[in-house]
């Protein structure tokens, strides 16, 4: 079995591509999300309910985690590039705090570009 490792947004367009191919390639994955019942339960993936700006949860996701793959972006209410946020403007960088708290020294982000 390969490492361990922790996939952010996996729910996401994004994320679902990058879980699945985690999965296929013998990683064992622990995911965060915010509503369990959208992950479909596999073998080597253990799911975590919360939300990455928030300590706890990300510490208690990451744990024996050697390497986090993240997918997030900042949620909007429609695809609309300048439709209102759902998420607070700060929710990547405390994201990224709460990161840098972990053991995990593995770290990659996918981003883009927020036009506020």
């Amino acid at each position: 079995m390969k490492p361990k490792i922790l996939i952010l947004g996996s729910t996401g367009r994004t994320g679902k591509w990058l879980l699945e191919e985690a999965l296929q390639r013998g990683y064992a994955v622990n995911v965060l999300v915010r509503d369990a019942s959208k992950i479909l339960p596999q073998t080597h993936l253990t799911v975590f309910e919360g939300k990455p700006d928030a300590t706890a949860d990300l510490q208690k996701a990451a744990k024996g985690c050697e390497a986090v793959l993240s997918a997030l972006n900042i949620s909007r209410t429609s695809d609309f590039p300048w439709a209102r946020l759902r998420a607070s403007s700060d929710f990547l960088s405390k994201t990224m705090q709460n990161i840098a708290k972990t053991d995990i020294k593995r770290v990659i982000f996918t981003s883009a570009p927020n036009p506020v």
